[in-house]
């Protein structure tokens, strides 16, 4: 079969293939470094749109024309994780674990920084050192887990809002680790209180409703009882593992992967044991996410 043959109609620009049938495309034949033709940067926002989570294998960037991709989607410059910067780009996280090293806390499904009021609504992923076996990232569709309720259980969740909190993630264990770490946790837990977000949202782009909770950030549900607020939450996360709902990424080096963070949750396998691998992040966001 041609690359022809399997591409999506509609983009005159890009190659565009699904991944599955429910999320996911891999964008073939682009060199994301040569991105300035304004039809081709709408259509990579129309794909982004469309599938979720886009992949780009064979990609050779510097750490400018990464934010420049990070660019066409939106601002770079919005909210971040507590991941270490880049050393001459500010907005660039540097995600490594080192044989040995601290591993982060993110092999459990989750959006980035809902903990914030205005979370990043994307992500540009670049690969740089990855493990010989291991280390993949999933990502499911939470406008498919949302399709996928019966009618009245997606009326009462449009009803009901939801906390969320970096206290409930991983991120207090790893300042516990760092030197003055209890100063920075201080900080943090200042600078990010609690915020609530309607459990179910609706896509600005698309118009799809999504499902807006994850069990990193997600602590409870507003006016429900700890134990029915866990019960629910425990069944809504169980929507997340079904494999049809999701895309399984295997890295190489060069590999990018740019996701809408509103329409998908995420997962980053920790199996690689003491290997090393490193990825450079770039979120990017706009003044209202939603």
């Amino acid at each position: 079969m041609s690359k022809l043959e399997n591409a999506v109609p509609g983009y005159k620009h890009l190659v565009v293939e699904p991944y599955t049938p429910n999320i996911g495309a891999t964008i073939r034949d682009i060199d994301l470094a040569k991105i300035g033709d304004e039809g081709l940067r709408a259509e990579l926002r129309k794909a982004l749109a469309e599938f979720q989570v886009l992949f780009f294998r064979k990609q050779t960037l510097t750490p400018e024309q990464q934010i420049e991709v990070a660019k066409v989607f939106g601002d770079p410059d919005k909210a971040k994780a507590f991941f270490p910067r880049h050393e001459k780009h500010s907005v660039i996280e540097v995600l490594e674990a080192r044989p040995a090293g601290h591993r982060y806390g993110t092999d459990q499904w989750h959006a980035d920084i809902t903990f914030s009021a205005n979370p990043p609504t994307g992500t540009v992923l670049y690969s740089h050192v990855i493990p010989q076996a291991g280390g993949d990232t999933l990502w499911a569709s939470a406008t498919a887990v949302y399709d996928s309720l019966p009618r009245h259980l997606q009326l009462y969740l449009e009803e009901l809002e939801a906390v969320h909190s970096f206290e409930h993630s991983g991120w207090p264990q790893y300042f516990a680790q760092l030197e003055e770490g209890d100063a920075i946790y201080r900080q943090a837990r200042a600078d990010h209180l609690p915020v609530v977000h309607p459990v179910i949202q609706t896509h600005p782009i698309t118009g799809k409703k999504i499902v807006y909770v994850n069990p990193n950030f997600t602590d409870r549900i507003k006016g429900l009882s700890r134990q029915q607020s866990d019960a629910l939450l425990a069944f809504i996360f169980a929507q997340f593992q079904r494999p049809e709902f999701q895309a399984r990424l295997r890295w190489e080096e060069n590999t990018v992967a740019i996701w809408d963070n509103r329409a998908t949750v995420h997962y980053a396998t920790a199996d690689y044991d003491n290997q090393h691998r490193l990825l450079h992040r770039v979120t990017f966001g706009e003044d209202r996410t939603f």
